[in-house]
């Protein structure tokens, strides 16, 4: 595993090493973040997040990970710095007091448990999905620093083909923590996209949203990583809006227009024309955060078993839907389908089983399932279609619970993407297949 340091402006340092792993025994997560705990035992390993293909762990449904690491000094002398520093938001970018240090962690286990030095960080439910803690008191303790994770699997053991990540980040006092994007209308005149964010601030702040949906090929793409905020100009495909931050958790949600899209269309339909929605918050004109998202311009829907995209019948109907089983990919696997044209039936998993007899459990579950497959695919045009299912395995179901349960998931995946249809059953063509 890699820590990666990141800053304003792309900069980066790493700092790269073995993970020490461990099966996870009885109540032994009570100790696994003790500075002192002994390591005899443990082995090293070069693919945190799947020790299912380490020596020894292959059966295992649980592990335990450790991870010593020491900050650079220039680093150290940086956060000692800034925490001294009595200026409000200095003109040096390396320099400012209201920067804040994240630990974000992804790829480690389907389930799981962040320590760090000793603190407990949260959970990290969901193998792809991005887990930000804050971290600048913890880092300013010291050079030397130990994370420790318990990972557990979830309903399939998928072997990725990258590594997992955790990084250490540094942003503003505005960090945007969950993004989500929806095409909610789209035609050759006009297109419409919801965008809906999650801001985390360090206090009150009047902020700076801005949001530019410009082509792939465009220069001014990706305007929000230069500085001078300078490039964009007010006009097609962009929207800025000026909200004030409460201290906390800040949901947003606008509307962008784009006036004569180019539109994306599967293999054999027409061209893949793509976009990059970026989102860059700012406080006191300087550019906190900035998030990138790729996309497509289209539509979906389905009618009396026939499938249709941006309105114009697709000639393989169902068929032409690929099954991605169970759990969320990678996103270099959606961003492939959308440069290919493929079009994806992506699989949302909920265990009726666990939550038999609690409803409330089981609308929570569904509700944060549904949000997770939103915030990660739902800006990529390739995944077509929805399709809540239960895991693999032969837990016992009645069929009322199974019933009620389906129910509970497609609503809770209509509220989270109403611009998708859902669909029941797998089309014959892709039946058993994993793209």
């Amino acid at each position: 595993m890699i820590f990666t340091l990141t800053s304003e402006g792309g900069d980066a340092r790493s700092l790269a090493g073995d993970w020490l792993v461990r099966a996870a025994g009885a109540g032994e997560w009570r100790t696994v973040a003790d500075r002192g705990l002994d390591e005899s035992g443990w082995q090293a390993t070069s693919t945190p997040g799947r020790w299912w293909l380490d020596p020894g762990l292959a059966d295992e449904n649980a592990v335990l990970y450790r991870r010593h690491f020491e900050l650079p000094a220039d680093l150290a002398a940086e956060l000692d710095s800034a925490e001294h520093d009595d200026t409000h938001w200095d003109t040096h970018r390396d320099t400012h007091r209201d920067a804040r240090w994240w630990l974000v962690a992804s790829g480690l286990c389907e389930l799981g448990h962040l320590w760090f030095d000793g603190t407990y960080l949260g959970d990290l439910r969901g193998r792809h999905a991005q887990h930000a803690f804050e971290v600048d008191h913890l880092l300013r303790r010291g050079r030397e620093h130990l994370a420790a994770v318990e990972a557990a699997h979830g309903t399939a053991r998928v072997p990725q083909p990258e590594n997992a990540q955790v990084q250490i980040q540094r942003t503003g006092p505005a960090r945007i923590q969950r993004v989500r994007a929806l095409v909610i209308e789209a035609s050759p005149d006009r297109a419409v996209l919801r965008v809906a964010a999650t801001v985390d601030s360090s206090g009150t702040h009047r902020a700076e949203v801005t949001t530019t949906v410009l082509p792939t090929a465009d220069p001014d793409a990706g305007w929000s990583k230069d500085p001078t905020r300078q490039v964009a100009v007010l006009g097609d495909g962009l929207s800025v809006s000026e909200p004030v931050l409460a201290r906390g958790r800040n949901d947003l949600e606008w509307l962008v227009a784009i006036e004569r899209p180019s539109l994306w269309w599967p293999a054999g339909m027409g061209d893949q024309a793509q976009y990059c929605i970026d989102i860059d918050v700012a406080v006191d004109g300087r550019s906190s955060h900035a998030v990138r998202l790729p996309t497509g311009i289209r539509t979906v829907s389905i009618g009396r078993g026939k499938l249709a995209v941006n309105g114009e019948p697709h000639r393989d109907g169902l068929d032409a839907l690929r099954i991605v089983e169970h759990e969320l990919s990678h996103p270099s696997f959606y961003e492939s389908a959308n440069t290919d044209g493929r079009l994806l039936c992506q699989q949302v998993t909920l265990d009726p089983s666990v939550f038999a007899g609690a409803q409330r459990g089981l609308r929570a579950l569904a509700a944060q399932a549904a949000s997770a497959a939103a915030d990660h695919a739902g800006h990529h045009p390739s995944v077509a279609t929805w399709q809540p299912v239960h895991p693999p395995g032969n837990r016992r179901r009645t069929p009322r619970l199974s019933s009620w349960a389906d129910r509970t998931a497609r609503t809770a995946m209509q509220v989270a993407d109403p611009t998708r249809p859902q669909t029941q059953i797998r089309p014959k063509a892709a039946l058993g297949q994993r793209p």
